[in-house]
């Protein structure tokens, strides 16, 4: 099996942008899509609280036309058109989606952080970790999410394989 994931950091401004670096990302998941993944992750969409837009669909639909997705975007208390993610799985595959709450810290939760679509066999997770902030502002809660999220990850893994992928927003210097 073929698993990809991105940051996409703007999946609105990747699909109907007309910057250079739109283009540089269209070109990005034309090349996904070139690799017919069974999976594709991707991260930092920051759609609105509905998801995709009909122009948006319509590219999606272009660039993946044998897949279906499910997708999970920021909502209140959390920031409108803050993080967000969605998944791409192939069409007719059975599937499950899952959008959990971890009891993160703040407003974690609410951000559309983590998309977990269930197979027969296994556990596609798929994440995009909070940052710490600048100066460490959130690394206490960040602390909280990274125990919440292993503990999410656990639970999965007592009933079936898991395969974890996104941006954990690892750095050495941060």
């Amino acid at each position: 099996m073929k698993f990809i994931s991105w940051n996409i950091d703007s999946l609105n401004a990747a699909l109907t942008g007309t910057s250079p670096r739109s283009e540089q990302s269209r070109d990005v998941l034309k090349k996904i899509a070139a690799q017919k993944p069974d999976f594709i992750a991707i991260q930092e969409t920051k759609l609105g609280e509905a998801g995709p837009l009909p122009a948006h669909k319509s590219v999606l639909s272009a660039f993946f036309p044998d897949y279906d997705y499910v997708w999970v975007s920021s909502v209140p208390p959390a920031k409108k058109g803050y993080a967000g993610t969605i998944s791409f799985y192939k069409k007719g595959d059975a599937v499950k989606a899952d959008f959990p709450k971890i009891d993160a810290p703040d407003t974690m939760d609410s951000e559309g952080r983590i998309v977990t679509l269930e197979t027969d066999s296994f556990y596609f997770v798929q994440v995009y970790t909070p940052n710490s902030g600048d100066g460490l502002k959130r690394l206490k809660e960040r602390q909280v999410w990274d125990k919440k999220f292993a503990e999410y990850l656990s639970s999965l893994d007592k009933k079936k394989i898991v395969i974890a992928c996104g941006d954990f927003n690892v750095a050495h210097k941060e």
